[in-house]
């Protein structure tokens, strides 16, 4: 099922998936204060909210108001708004739409965006908008076929193809993308990762939630259970889906003096690591998985010094040069990866001869006894 709003009456409609009529869909920076945008149930009294002058809620119900209007001078009738077509204090139908949302975006046949701070004193460049700041917006600009923006003032400002070197240099999206259609499943893991570097969430766990669509997973949501558990599920997730490695590719300068897992933190750390692919020779094509020890995955290992190695990744850089991590042995086939804060470039093409071993996932405080361990001799 899915809510729909109706531009010409501003009421609310429901329709089963198979009979869901083309709309368009609206991507816009929700308030500050989240209390003064209508809401699903404030559509039952939207007249008296549109035409009061000292409600809270009077300048959001002009923003869907402008949007009704610009989608019907579009041709269409129905338009989807998170703040009205989802019930947001309905866990079940929130944790629905939030899995669901990048089809519904998908599926649009026009999004419109809706630069609520652009042009200002303080925006005067399209890129500076606060929109790009948002975790959210990232899918909402990838996802639909057609995306259009619109300024504060609701005049047209042109469409992803006509904007797409500026969208690239202010989100390093590839302008290739939006100019040849080619689908976003095209980038690799890193490379897709890289794009949400920089981005910020109200709800912490919502950083690793505004990914799903874009990885093609499902998962629950847990709020409580923090941004990094929550980013570690998605990456758990990507695994079981994904054979590229350069979901390990990523640097992370702020454990230089411990060891960490295979799975990053954060997407910040991907931040320069996203022009990093997945080889397409299938060199090394044996599944990994996680486990009670780890994630267990076969590499290629190069002996760097004592119980220190680099696992080479299959995957690669720009000029087709193989990388790795830097790996601990800390006891039999068990490793942790250290030095996180930089991708080993290896000068030679790596072994043959694969690897079976068992890298942490994420566990700082067992990773540093562990190496301790190690320093006093345990193999």
């Amino acid at each position: 099922m899915v809510r729909l709003l109706n531009a010409e009456s501003l009421t609310l409609q429901q329709f089963k998936d198979e009979a869901c009529p083309p709309y368009a869909i609206l991507s816009h920076r929700w308030a500050e204060d989240p209390s003064t945008e209508v809401v699903y149930d404030d559509m039952a009294k939207f007249e008296d909210i549109r035409h009061s002058s000292v409600w809270k809620k009077a300048k959001s119900a002009a923003k869907i108001v402008a949007a009704c209007q610009t989608v019907l001078e579009l041709g269409f009738v129905y338009l989807w708004v998170d703040t009205v077509c989802i019930k947001q204090d309905n866990p079940m139908e929130l944790s629905t739409a939030i899995n669901s949302m990048y089809r519904l975006y998908h599926d649009a046949e026009v999004c419109i965006v809706y630069l609520y701070d652009y042009p200002t004193a303080e925006v005067q460049t399209l890129s500076q908008s606060d929109w790009f700041t948002r975790g959210w917006t990232l899918q909402e600009l990838v996802a639909p076929q057609v995306v259009k923006f619109f300024d504060k003032n609701w005049d047209y400002i042109g469409k992803t193809g006509d904007l797409a070197a500026e969208l690239t240099h202010r989100t390093r999206v590839h302008k290739k993308y939006w100019t040849s259609n080619a689908p976003v499943n095209y980038a690799g893991v890193s490379e897709r990762m890289s794009w949400m570097a920089g981005r910020k969430t109200t709800v912490p766990e919502d950083i690793a939630y505004c990914m799903l669509g874009l990885f093609g997973v499902n998962m629950p949501l847990l709020y409580g259970e923090g941004k990094e558990r929550a980013f570690l599920r998605l990456q758990e997730e990507i695994m079981k889906y994904s054979a590229d490695h350069s979901l390990f590719a990523w640097e992370d300068d702020s454990h230089q003096c411990c060891g960490t897992g295979l799975l990053a933190p954060s997407p910040e750390c991907f931040r320069s690591t996203g022009h990093y692919r997945h080889r397409s020779d299938q060199r090394n094509n044996r599944p990994y998985q996680m486990t009670n020890k780890g994630i267990a995955i076969d590499l290629p290992l190069v002996h760097l010094e004592e119980n220190d190695f680099v696992g080479a990744l299959n995957c690669h850089d720009e000029e087709a040069k193989s990388v790795g991590l830097y790996l601990r042995k800390v006891s039999g086939n068990h490793y942790c990866r250290v030095r996180p804060e930089k991708i080993s470039q290896l000068t030679q093409a790596p072994p043959r001869q694969l690897q079976s071993i068992y890298v942490n996932k994420k566990d700082p405080l067992l990773i540093a006894g562990m190496i301790d361990r190690a320093k006093d001799g345990g193999q």
